[in-house]
């Protein structure tokens, strides 16, 4: 297996598995590469392209800003049993939503809405460690 040993503005280094380095251009690998990424290369004469091995992409998955992994069982407990008061929010790092359940946990609505989010969480797909993006 290949590594991205080294990523640079324009290029990005791979140690290969016959112990050889190649530098890539940035512009030729079409996911975002992070450094330990385990890919695989395929090159003929005319081509390149690198493609990161399912379980690296798995490990290395997308977390859109503002966002963060919990484990899901974790966020599902809390949300079930105190998310009218927004436990699970604070837990997911989401301190402003966390204060708002908090200060409207008199109203009963913010236990509904923790209700249909431990509903969306159960339903989401956890990765390999059991975690998930909330």
């Amino acid at each position: 297996m290949s590594k991205i040993l080294q990523i640079t503005p324009d290029s990005v280094t791979i140690g290969l598995s016959n112990g050889g380095i190649k530098d890539v251009p940035l512009a030729a690998i079409n996911f975002p590469p992070k450094i330990g990424m385990e890919v695989e290369v395929y090159e003929d004469q005319n081509r390149l392209i690198v493609t990161p091995t399912p379980s690296s992409a798995a490990a290395f998955e997308f977390v859109p800003e503002g966002k963060k992994k919990v484990n899901k069982i974790a966020y599902c407990l809390l949300a079930f049993f105190l998310g009218g008061i927004g436990v699970h929010k604070f837990y997911a790092g989401h301190m402003i939503l966390g204060i708002i359940y908090l200060l409207f946990c008199w109203t009963l609505i913010p236990g509904l809405i923790a209700l249909i989010e431990l509903i969306i969480a159960i339903c989401k797909p956890a990765d390999a460690n059991g975690m998930i993006v909330a």
